[in-house]
């Protein structure tokens, strides 16, 4: 009878639905906030399964590679466009907190950069 009460938390657990799993990090995301302010714009990143990122910011393109391994980030090497922006849109500030963004989770729909004083959210994006 012991045998089976160990055996049966195991069986539980892999019989958790799929819906209840975390939500993998790589896909497309459009920018809700940064440190809960909105950047003008509409600001886009994409993270691939090999660690690339890629996206908009308010006014120039960006891409680069996670230099870490997921949940954790280290984006602090982004290559950008020099495009001459008509308004600064926040995008000084939207690239620093790209920079220092430590670590990223999924919750639902969103995905949730964070680091030392710097919070970034964004809605995943379904195509």
């Amino acid at each position: 009878m012991r045998k089976y009460l160990l055996i049966l938390p195991l069986v539980l657990a892999a019989c958790t639905p799929d819906s209840e799993a975390a939500a993998p990090i790589p896909g497309d995301y459009e920018l809700i906030a940064v440190e809960g302010v909105e950047v003008l714009g509409q600001p886009t990143l994409r993270i691939a399964e090999d660690g690339a990122v890629f996206g908009q910011g308010p006014c120039n393109m960006f891409t680069g590679q996670n230099r870490a391994t997921l949940p954790a980030l280290d984006l602090s090497a982004l290559a950008t466009t020099r495009r001459a922006c008509l308004q600064e849109g926040g995008e000084h500030a939207f690239f620093q907190a790209l920079g220092a963004a430590r670590e990223a989770k999924r919750e639902g729909e969103e995905l949730i950069m964070t680091g030392p004083d710097v919070t970034i959210r964004w809605r995943a994006v379904t195509q």
